[in-house]
């Protein structure tokens, strides 16, 4: 650790030290006491490093990572993530922006609001959907139908909602639908990224899909394990083990939880959660973006 090197460090010391003056006399003179002056910068110092790098130590990253903004995340993921007091990240595409009831709101609007003011964060996921077509989806409305504008418009324009939900974030992650990031056979993430549209995206994966050497990453195709129909918690645990193992990176693509599809049970999830909250020593959890910041900064201080 070079405490001397990191800015946000030394601004807290100051800080902390100019706070510690306004405690004494204004004939106080500090060079008397320059020894145990010291000792109080350190100290702050110390604590400063100590509260920026605490996830440092921890052998895993965890990103939970939720898609299609689905009401069973609503309903169900969003109360059991925060009673476990745990932050994911949520890739949202077009919601429902009225309510069925006269002079209600949209419980969407409330719900990712809220969300987004608990911490979670709302990440890109293209405003329709767009999906292969073998996958079943019509072709009106299937990838082979795009063009690369039109599915830069989209991304532009679920930005625009996810700005309304959350106002205070800047930047935004991205996940590919249908883990596909091809427009027949143009690969659309450059340009996005180019752009400046996305800061990083998740691609897809099996369960033998993370990243261990943050050395070398593609911050525009994470990968990722789309959990499969009636995953287990073992299952589940395994992943997060295997992660550990490696001191690396594993993200979890998860869709429905108790509904829906690729359906993981709600009682499976709980439980997931509650496990990685008892071993927080071993698993720093955290959302995508937030976990992709430590991986590039490790690699812009090398």
């Amino acid at each position: 650790m070079v405490i001397q090197n990191d800015k946000n460090v030394l601004r807290y010391g100051r800080k902390a030290t100019k706070s510690f003056l306004t405690l004494f006399p204004k004939n106080f003179q500090p060079m008397k006491y320059h020894y145990f002056l010291a000792a109080v910068l350190s100290a702050s110092l110390l604590s400063a490093a100590t509260a920026q790098t605490n996830h440092h130590s921890k052998r895993a990253i965890i990103c939970l990572t939720y898609d299609d903004g689905l009401l069973s995340h609503m309903n169900t993921v969003l109360p059991q993530l925060d009673s476990a007091g745990l932050k994911a990240t949520f890739f949202l595409n077009s919601i429902q922006g009225s309510s069925e009831v006269i002079s209600q709101s949209s419980p969407a609007v409330i719900t990712w609001t809220n969300a987004a003011l608990h911490g979670h964060e709302l990440a890109n996921h293209t405003l329709f959907h767009p999906c292969p077509q073998n996958l079943g989806f019509q072709k009106e409305f299937a990838i082979e139908s795009y063009t690369v504008d039109r599915i830069i418009k989209e991304v532009q324009t679920e930005n625009v909602i996810l700005a309304s939900l959350d106002p205070k974030r800047k930047e935004r992650a991205f996940a590919f639908p249908c883990n596909n990031f091809l427009i027949h056979d143009t690969d659309y993430t450059v340009v996005i990224k180019k752009m400046g549209l996305v800061k990083y995206a998740r691609a897809g994966g099996d369960r033998n899909s993370f990243t261990s050497d943050f050395k070398n990453v593609d911050v525009m195709k994470m990968p990722s394990w789309m959990v499969e129909e009636g995953t287990t918690l073992k299952e589940l645990i395994t992943f997060a083990e295997k992660v550990k193992q490696a001191g690396g990176m594993g993200i979890y693509q998860i869709h429905g939880v108790s509904a829906e599809f690729f359906t993981i049970s709600k009682e499976t999830h709980r439980a997931f959660l509650k496990y990685l909250k008892a071993h927080q020593n071993e698993y720093w959890v955290t959302t995508f973006s937030e976990a992709m910041d430590y991986i590039t900064s490790l690699n812009s201080q090398q």
